[in-house]
């Protein structure tokens, strides 16, 4: 079984106060992840270490296989990226998960009641489940781990939409890619915390997320409730590169959906494996 979580809604996340904010988030929202990543890990506060975590999975999230390979290296993405060219993809976006996720700790580390650095754990999880094979994904205790981290930063955060659209995703990959019933997954409560997240945020990600969730789901039942979700997706004021790259995959599907719902539905499916 591979693990799920919601790596999108991580850059939900409050921003930092002081030199993060100038620093690191200031890099972050311009989609300089290699600076950003670079900015934040030098910080020994939580809110640093998260922006960290972010910025290695923001890519991940956007499918920039380059400069997912350059942060994986540690170089620059605007030098030649020296990776040896044996590492397959989905190793080198396990890797890179491992790194977010060894940010995301140091976070905890530093502050445990930090909601968004349990948010940033719980996607970098779900990222080294899905490119993990799924027996090992299984013994490794990753769908139950990203539980626990989700769990924990709604515990600390109970009102962000974030925690709830992490919980819904949960719930809905774990039911449509093993079953009803594995490790708890249910797919009514999946539908009803993504509903209440979609319905409490204002920008592109949740219900951009949510639609993907509908459509891998079953396009038949799901598909007028998720192109819905992409039009408020589309028409959803961005901040920052991640939102306005996220708005421009919205945008994509939505024009797919209307053409075809089964070739969306096979795209949405390919987007949520990675």
């Amino acid at each position: 079984m591979r693990c799920v979580a919601f790596v999108l809604l991580l850059l939900l996340a409050a921003p930092a106060d002081g030199a993060a904010q100038s620093g690191p988030q200031a890099a972050l929202d311009r989609g300089d992840w290699v600076v950003a990543r670079n900015l934040g890990r030098t910080g020994s506060d939580a809110a640093s270490q998260t922006l960290a975590a972010e910025a290695v999975l923001s890519p991940l999230v956007l499918g920039l296989d380059r400069e997912v390979r350059a942060l994986r290296a540690g170089e620059d993405m605007r030098a030649p990226v020296g990776i040896a060219l044996e590492a397959t993809e989905r190793e080198v976006r396990r890797d890179a998960a491992r790194q977010a996720a060894g940010y995301a700790r140091a976070a905890i580390d530093a502050d445990p009641d930090y909601a968004p650095a349990h948010r940033a754990l719980a996607a970098a999880l779900g990222i080294e489940g899905r490119n993990t094979h799924p027996l090992r994904a299984a013994l490794s205790r990753l769908p139950g781990r990203s539980r626990e981290a989700i769990d924990r930063a709604i515990e600390l955060d109970p009102v962000s939409p974030a925690g709830r659209a992490l919980l819904g995703a949960w719930h809905l990959e774990i039911v449509r890619r093993a079953g009803e019933g594995t490790f708890g997954a249910d797919l009514e409560t999946g539908l009803e915390q993504f509903r209440a997240a979609a319905a409490a945020e204002t920008g592109p990600p949740i219900p951009y997320q949510f639609a993907l969730h509908l459509l891998a789901l079953d396009p038949a039942v799901y598909g007028d409730e998720a192109e819905a979700m992409l039009g408020r997706a589309v028409e959803a004021e961005t901040n920052g590169a991640f939102e306005a790259a996220i708005k421009a995959q919205a945008q994509t599907l939505f024009d797919l959906a209307l053409t075809s719902r089964a070739a969306a539905a096979e795209e949405a499916r390919d987007r949520l494996s990675r």
